[in-house]
């Protein structure tokens, strides 16, 4: 038996979700194991468990980003009058995150983490923080606001020094299911030789920040390098300190090792569905010709190009509605938005906001699924809906081109289209709806291609093994 830390950023047990879900599903499956687990989470108000806790889980802890720590005068004045140029000039140099050295960077964070120069709010305070800040801004950001690229690189190294001076549970095994802070966690844990690390990433972690960065209002476009560089390093850090390097399919496994893992520590191991859950459902065809879309109302996703899409094919469809089935509560502004998008185009009796509900009950009468997403890895949601006999329209993003349309020998499970387009959507649902024999075609070609690649057994004996290796090793050292 192992002591196995999972280290989550805003997901289980918080969230629902295909990693919340990927997450209770390895808890569960690995019942020889003990489990804690450590939550990053925006604040103490976020902290309300969506899932029931396996008996096997011994221990959760919250870190909060953002911390409000006291000053301490006798700290800050050593801190501003002991020379330290060395741990300046290594600042310094850690401030340029995109060619930053790893094993530098690491060591100057482990530095951090005892505390050597205080709390989080004592560093960016204080010169140790002020006068490499003020020398990296002056080389390279000195026609931009100052007071924006100052608060920028505060709120980094608060959250950063932060979470690193957080106590973390002991374990044998500390496995982060993403890089970001999570994985700086694992990272740094591995680092001390407190345990083996392991990595899951189910999207690439920078990826999926940068393109919210790009689009993001709260970051100075002068600045949104920074962040951006900031999580590639992230990054780069876990990788270098990760055992084990796991991701969902080769696609992403390549632009990790293009992100610096050593291949030599990269594995692929798919998600694995029991297709006894949703496969042996019997199906209630409604009056209606009915698509679903199983998701969280948030913007990743894009749920306002889904409504738009079939807004637009409604014009060619008849008896016809859409279900979008999962949590509205995760972002109810944008959830308000998207109501608002409903009733401006007059489609209140086309459209179904369930909640969180049991998908179960959908499944049984579904036609179609929808997956709009601008990213993802590989969606639980499609391989649920897969063996349950329903076919996809799907985003090119992640894994989902290769799930519903490469599996050659099997055939096409369903159809692709490009992120963000509502009129590639609103034609490919006025084909699918004019194609029944093709619906049913698909829908047991999703069938096959689930048993055949996403099976279970494939998932659970995946991680078995690494736990079971990890383990071994960390007790014989």
């Amino acid at each position: 038996m192992a002591k196995i830390c999972l280290i989550c950023e805003g997901s289980y047990p918080y969230v629902v979700g295909g990693v919340s879900s990927w997450v209770q599903d390895l808890i569960n499956l690995n019942k020889e194991h003990e489990f804690s687990i450590l939550c990053i989470i925006p604040n103490e108000e976020f902290a309300v468990s969506k899932y029931d806790l396996p008996d096997n889980v011994k221990e959760v802890k919250n870190i909060t980003l953002n911390p409000d720590t006291p000053v301490n005068g006798f700290r800050m004045f050593r801190n501003n009058y002991m020379k330290k140029e060395k741990v300046k000039e290594e600042l310094f140099n850690l401030m340029n995150f995109r060619d930053t050295s790893v094993e530098k960077a690491a060591k100057l964070l482990e530095s951090f983490s005892r505390k050597k120069y205080g709390n989080p709010m004592e560093v960016v305070v204080s010169k140790v923080f002020w006068d490499p800040l003020l020398r990296y801004y002056s080389e390279n950001y000195s026609s931009t606001n100052y007071n924006v690229f100052y608060w920028t690189y505060r709120n980094i190294f608060l959250n950063l020094i932060g979470i690193l001076q957080e106590k973390i549970p002991k374990a044998d095994i500390y496995h982060s299911v993403a890089t970001g802070y999570a994985g700086v966690i694992a990272a740094m844990a591995g680092y001390r030789g407190k345990g083996k690390v392991i990595l899951t990433e189910h999207g690439i972690y920078p990826r999926e920040r940068e393109e919210e960065i790009v689009h993001a209002q709260w970051v100075d476009k002068s600045f949104k390098s920074i962040w951006i560089d900031f999580f590639y390093f992230l990054s780069r850090i876990t990788y270098k300190y990760s055992d084990v390097v796991v991701t969902l399919f080769d696609y992403n496994r390549d632009l990790q090792i293009k992100n610096g893992a050593d291949p030599s520590k990269c594995l692929v191991i798919p998600n694995g569905i029991d297709k006894s859950r949703f496969g042996n459902l019997d199906f209630e065809k409604r009056d209606t010709f009915s698509i679903g879309a199983v998701l969280r109302v948030v913007p990743i996703k894009d749920v306002k190009m889904m409504i738009k899409g079939f807004r637009v094919a409604l014009r060619k469809l008849r008896n016809t509605k859409l279900y979008l089935i999962g949590p509205i509560d995760e972002n109810p502004e944008y959830y308000k938005e998207c109501v608002q998008m409903v009733k401006s185009l007059e489609m209140e009796d086309y459209v179904e906001f369930t909640g969180k509900v049991n998908v179960a009950d959908y499944y049984k009468f579904l036609d179609l699924l929808l997956l709009t997403s601008i990213s993802e890895g590989q969606p639980l949601s499609i391989l649920e809906g897969l063996s349950a006999g329903i076919p996809f329209i799907a985003t090119d993003v992640g894994n989902c081109r290769e799930i519903l349309t490469e599996k050659t020998e099997i055939g096409e499970a369903g159809v692709i289209i490009p992120p963000t387009s509502y009129v590639d959507l609103a034609d490919s649902l006025v084909k699918m709806y004019q194609s029944r024999d093709r619906l049913k075609e698909m829908g047991e070609n999703g069938k096959k291609i689930v048993e055949k690649y996403y099976s279970r057994e494939i998932f659970i004996e995946g991680y078995r093994k690494i736990y079971r290796e990890l383990g071994d090793k960390q007790w014989q050292e």
